[in-house]
């Protein structure tokens, strides 16, 4: 037998597999504790030993990770399952056409000046117009198009509400970005929420680039089929992983750390876990709205589902124990 082959029997300690894998010992851990990726077997003294098979299973895992799976969403795959996703993944990977930019048109002349200024900074977007006011880009005879029509005003006026979705149809824009200073609630509540962002000043370039990014990178709700949505409504909603009492300990922890994105995510978790009740509760006038209540309520919990997987992401980055 080979020194490789016997080392191989002996099995590997927690040490050397971090270093194989690049996954911390910390991780591995939470990942054995809460996905059950790997059962490492115990030395007599009560220490992780790991067999080959599990090193190129977790080396995998963490192919799949780097690239954007949750933990949760392979951990239970076998070893075949996961080679032949880090082959699709791959495969996707390989080079292809470069994706176009997103179109932005931005009325508003501060953040107009700011968008130009990064435009050399912005991969993923380009400026395809920009107006000094609303009365400028009324006014204007181009025959531009976008995929986002971004809207800068010190302070939202009620009638940007009645007219945005002119506005939008104007340039043919998938979405607009509203970024104000001072709005009362009354005017922010009238804004077409489903064709709409709202963003508060002060409000810098890459962050309008990171607001676009995944809103043209889905489709819109209007767009989605029958097959889609009956699909979506039928689907059982995922189970919570944190219940109330370990959101609002995390909202309480996290004060104590660098990082603020476990409060964040805690209070982004709250509400929608609030209104996943609220649409089951919601009284329907017809079929229709029926229909309409249970399609919230599930898109509600997969986006609170999405979000959880993003805080678990961040607890095992901040070694936070829950």
């Amino acid at each position: 037998m080979s020194v490789e082959d016997d080392v191989a029997s002996a099995g590997y300690r927690i040490g050397a597999v971090a270093k194989l894998t690049g996954i911390s010992p910390d991780t591995l851990r939470i990942w054995e504790r809460r996905y059950s990726c790997v059962t490492p077997r115990r030395s007599p003294g009560g220490g992780r030993i790991y067999s080959a098979d599990d090193i190129a299973r977790l080396q995998l895992m963490k192919l799949l990770v780097d690239r954007g799976d949750s933990i949760g969403a392979v951990a239970m795959l076998g070893h075949a399952a996961l080679q032949a996703r880090v082959n699709e993944a791959r495969a996707m990977a390989a080079p292809s056409s470069p994706q176009r930019r997103y179109r932005l048109v931005v009325i508003g002349e501060p953040l107009a000046a700011k968008m130009d200024s990064a435009r050399e900074t912005l991969p993923d977007i380009s400026l395809a117009a920009a107006y000094s006011s609303t009365q400028a880009f009324l006014m204007a005879e181009d025959d531009i198009e976008a995929d986002v029509l971004v809207i800068e005003q010190p302070t939202l006026q009620a009638e940007t509400a009645v007219h945005l979705p002119d506005w939008i149809a104007r340039v043919n824009a998938a979405h607009a970005i509203v970024v104000y200073r001072f709005a009362a609630q009354h005017t922010l509540s009238h804004l077409p929420l489903s064709k709409c962002s709202a963003l508060r000043a002060p409000v810098d370039p890459t962050t309008i680039e990171r607001v676009c990014t995944p809103i043209m990178g889905q489709r819109s709700t209007h767009g989605v089929s029958d097959s889609e949505h009956e699909q979506l409504t039928s689907e059982a909603a995922p189970p919570r992983r944190f219940t109330d009492e370990t959101l609002a300990r995390l909202a309480t922890i996290s004060s104590t750390v660098q990082c603020e994105c476990p409060r964040h995510l805690a209070e982004l978790l709250t509400s929608l876990a609030a209104f996943e009740q609220y649409s089951i509760e919601c009284e329907s006038r017809n079929a229709k709205d029926a229909a309409l209540h249970a399609y919230l309520n599930a898109t509600a919990s997969r986006a609170r589902h999405m979000i959880e997987i993003a805080l678990s992401q961040v607890l095992e980055a901040e070694n936070i124990e829950v």
